[in-house]
């Protein structure tokens, strides 16, 4: 489900991130990085698994975003997930936020 608040969209995926739903998570994404908005953001508060497949996407969207002059970022980054994008680094190259507020807030400036 993608949402639009002023010029930042959000992608909210509540399921885990497995080889049974990857392909469609891979859909979701590059739709996100069609928007004309440049402000973008994963809310991703449900999720409590996501497979390397799926932290690759997220890694090579946040690449691309960059390559459009746009920003990605996680938010709902809390328990295990956290704990996952803690061990592979994520936090060296994207922004990561435990809620979806944080993100809209980084974006506005507050």
């Amino acid at each position: 489900m993608e949402t639009k608040q002023e010029a930042i969209f959000t992608l909210t995926w509540t399921e885990d991130i497995t080889l049974n739903n990857i392909g469609v998570f891979r859909q979701a994404l590059k739709q996100l990085l069609s928007e004309g908005a440049d402000q973008l953001i994963v809310n991703m508060e449900g999720v409590k698994y996501i497979n390397s497949a799926g932290l690759g996407m997220i890694a090579d969207c946040v690449m691309t975003a960059r390559s459009k002059q746009k920003e990605l970022v996680v938010a709902g980054v809390t328990g295990s997930l956290e704990e996952i994008f803690r061990i592979v680094k994520f936090s060296s190259f994207m922004k990561l936020f435990p809620t979806e507020k944080e993100a809209i807030d980084y974006f506005s400036g507050e």
